[in-house]
């Protein structure tokens, strides 16, 4: 982090960047547990300087710009550093050459400044009892609710995926920052392996972030006045136009169609009232933890997400490209500013999520201030308005709504996980681990089978 800020100050043009930032603000790290890792960062400065730790949730880093750009124009803030980093690979590699990592942790004295969160848990106990407690067995579901609602077969759907990754394969092979840099095939990519076992069908390794990665990224932000009394050039300044943030249905329980996102749609409509629209955007930087929200937001955004001509990430997304942690659309901001010097002209939209499609922050991005200042809108109300799914524990006869096959590290299906509806309409959810059943959900289709629920075993 303490690389990253010195690299970004130095990137700003003005000599006096570092002495005049007043505020450090770092990303909550996976990895490295401290009670103000933005204090350390200062302290290797000589700063004195108030200092953040943001909450979790990959919309973080674009939120932040937000509130920083509102508190900015009030003058509540005059420079502020956002600074993020994970070394999951390093401390995979030490873990396993039984290394003892050093390092740097502050003592319990040490306050942290966590901004506070109101978040509720992000699963309720009926999700976490089948097995849905991680995004690697949560997002699977809504990828294949998709491919039963486009009428796709099975073999359609990993063609579909190969595509679509492949694409963010090539943009990361041009990234000097990313990851992977090899692009491997689209056959490559959905084909289970000993180096891309199947983690939840249809998701294969190379079909989901690529969390053990070492990466770091910064970025600054002040006022156009105060840029200028410091030596910014007007050619390195980068400008946040507007932003929206909002969330989808907390729970997933509640969402009435798993593979849909009417928050996306709200806040590119809320940004269509600033004046943005698809004509005008350059370059998109979408989030892409895994394929099914890059599909989303291409759905709420009218765009084909699987043109190899308009690939909708900088960075080659967070499976290639890398996926720090909370930290990655730090890495999409920064790839946006050096895409926006390049092209002047242009306009640039970065997208950010959190939990299970769950917390969403749009921002666009120009080279040229906005006329009107930084517009921000929060239509968080005409989300929450929105029907909500009936759901509840149920026995009794059920038809498969969605669902996944998780896999062990050895790639052997451990658990059929399925979102049911029963014949009433509800949503209930319900597991097997019948190996038949299992291995034959990942190549006949499942949705819209029947079959019997029995204390939440889930029969045919």
């Amino acid at each position: 982090m303490v690389d990253a800020l010195e690299r970004a100050a130095v990137d700003s043009g003005a000599s006096t960047m570092l002495e005049n930032i007043d505020e450090i603000v770092a990303v909550s790290s996976f990895t490295w547990h401290t009670n103000d890792p933005a204090r350390l960062v200062a302290e290797r400065f000589g700063m004195d300087v108030s200092t953040r730790l943001l909450s979790v949730g990959g919309n973080t880093p674009q939120k932040f710009v937000h509130d920083a750009s509102k508190r900015i124009l009030a003058g509540e803030l005059r420079c502020v550093a956002v600074v993020g980093a994970e070394a999951m690979y390093a401390r995979l590699l030490a873990r396993r050459e039984g290394c003892e990592l050093d390092w740097v942790v502050q003592g319990d004295d040490v306050p942290s400044p966590l901004v506070a969160t109101n978040d509720p848990p992000p699963l309720t106990a009926a999700e976490y009892g089948q097995g849905l407690n991680l995004p690697t067995n949560v997002y699977p579901l809504f990828e294949n609710a998709r491919r039963a609602r486009l009428g796709w077969t099975i073999a359609q759907h990993q063609e579909h995926l190969g595509q679509l990754w492949s694409n963010f394969a090539r943009v990361a092979s041009t990234n000097p920052y990313a990851w992977i840099r090899d692009a491997p095939t689209g056959e490559t990519i959905t084909t289970p392996s000993a180096g891309n076992r199947m983690v939840a069908f249809p998701y294969t390794k190379l079909l989901m972030a690529n969390m053990p990665v070492d990466m770091a990224a910064c970025y600054i932000m002040t006022s156009f006045e105060h840029a200028t009394s410091l030596g910014v050039a007007r050619d390195r300044m980068v400008f946040p136009v507007c932003g929206a943030d909002a969330n989808d249905h907390w729970l997933i329980s509640d969402r009435p169609q798993l593979d849909d996102s009417p928050a996306m749609r709200t806040l590119w409509r809320a940004l269509g009232d600033f004046g943005v629209n698809s004509d005008d955007i350059s370059y998109l930087d979408l989030y892409s933890c895994f394929p099914t929200v890059v599909q989303s937001a291409c759905d709420a955004l009218g765009l084909d997400a699987f043109d190899p001509r308009h690939v909708p990430t900088l960075t080659g997304g967070l499976t290639f490209g890398g996926g720090p942690g909370n930290n990655y659309v730090t890495h999409s901001i920064a790839a946006m500013a050096e895409a926006l010097r390049a092209d002047p002209d242009g306009q640039g939209l970065v997208t950010a999520l959190g939990w299970f499609c769950t917390k969403h922050s749009w921002g666009v991005y120009s080279t040229s201030p906005p006329s009107e200042g930084f517009r921000w809108s929060n239509p968080q109300a005409s989300i929450d308005a929105l029907p909500r799914c009936a759901s509840d524990q149920r026995d009794g006869p059920a038809t498969v709504e969605s669902y996944t096959v998780t896999h062990g590290s050895n790639g052997e299906p451990e658990r059929l996980i399925i979102a049911a509806r029963t014949p009433d309409g509800v949503r209930t959810w319900c597991h097997s681990t019948d190996a038949t059943l299992m291995i034959e959900s990942e190549s006949t289709e499942l949705i819209g089978r029947s079959g019997e629920i029995r204390s939440d075993v889930f029969s045919i």
